[in-house]
C-alpha cells in the first residue's frame, strides 16, 4: 500500500499521451474525463501520501514531473486545437523554462538540490489544471451558454503563473545569496 501514492502517478503519466491524442484527434468529451481522472488522480496521490505517511523520495520527483508533463500536453494541444491562446502557452512554458534553467544552474555551480514547491507554484499548477479542464469542458459541449468563466480563468491562470515565476525568481536568488555567504 505504501506504493499506492506512485502507482497512482505513474498511471497519471501513462494516460498523459492519450489525453493528447485525444486532444489532438478533437475527441473533447473523451479528452475532458481523462483531465477530470487526472485532476483527481493528482489530488489523491498526494492526500494517501499525507494521510498514511506514504510519502517516498521517488513520488518527491515523480508528482511534480507527471504534472508536468501532463500540463505541457494539455497546453500545447489546447493551444493547437485554438482552444488557449498561444500567448499564454508561451507564458506558462517560458516561466517552466526559467525554473528548470536556473535549478540546474544552481545545482552545477553552488550545489544546491533542494528546491521546494511554493504554495504560489502549487496555485499556479491548480489553476492550469482547471483552466486546461475548462477548455476541455468548453470543447466537450460547445452549446453551453458562453460566459466569462473562460477567459476570467485564463486571466487568473497567467496572472498565478507569472506571479510565481517571479515568486521562484526571488526565492532563487536568496537560496544563491545564501550560499555565497
Amino acid at each position: 500500500m505504501r506504493r499506492l501514492p506512485n502507482a497512482i502517478t505513474l498511471l497519471r503519466i501513462a494516460l498523459t499521451p492519450c489525453i493528447g491524442v485525444l486532444v489532438a484527434h478533437n475527441e473533447w468529451r473523451a479528452a475532458f474525463l481523462l483531465v477530470v481522472a487526472a485532476g483527481l488522480s493528482d489530488g489523491l496521490d498526494g492526500w494517501l501520501a499525507r494521510r498514511f505517511g506514504w510519502q517516498s523520495r521517488l513520488g518527491a520527483y515523480l508528482d511534480p514531473l507527471a504534472d508536468k508533463f501532463l500540463l505541457a500536453t494539455l497546453f500545447l494541444g489546447l493551444g493547437w486545437a485554438g482552444a488557449l491562446p498561444w500567448w499564454l502557452v508561451a507564458l506558462a512554458f517560458g516561466r517552466d523554462l526559467l525554473i528548470l534553467a536556473f535549478a540546474a544552474y544552481a545545482m552545477a555551480a553552488r550545489g544546491l538540490r533542494n528546491f521546494p514547491p511554493s504554495i504560489w507554484g502549487k496555485l499556479s499548477t491548480a489553476l492550469q489544471l482547471l483552466l486546461c479542464g475548462g477548455a476541455a469542458l468548453r470543447g466537450a459541449w460547445p452549446e453551453m451558454p458562453p460566459g466569462a468563466w473562460l477567459p476570467g480563468l485564463i486571466w487568473a491562470c497567467a496572472a498565478a503563473t507569472a506571479w510565481s515565476g517571479i515568486q521562484y525568481g526571488l526565492t532563487g536568488y536568496r537560496m544563491m545569496k545564501a550560499s555565497a555567504d
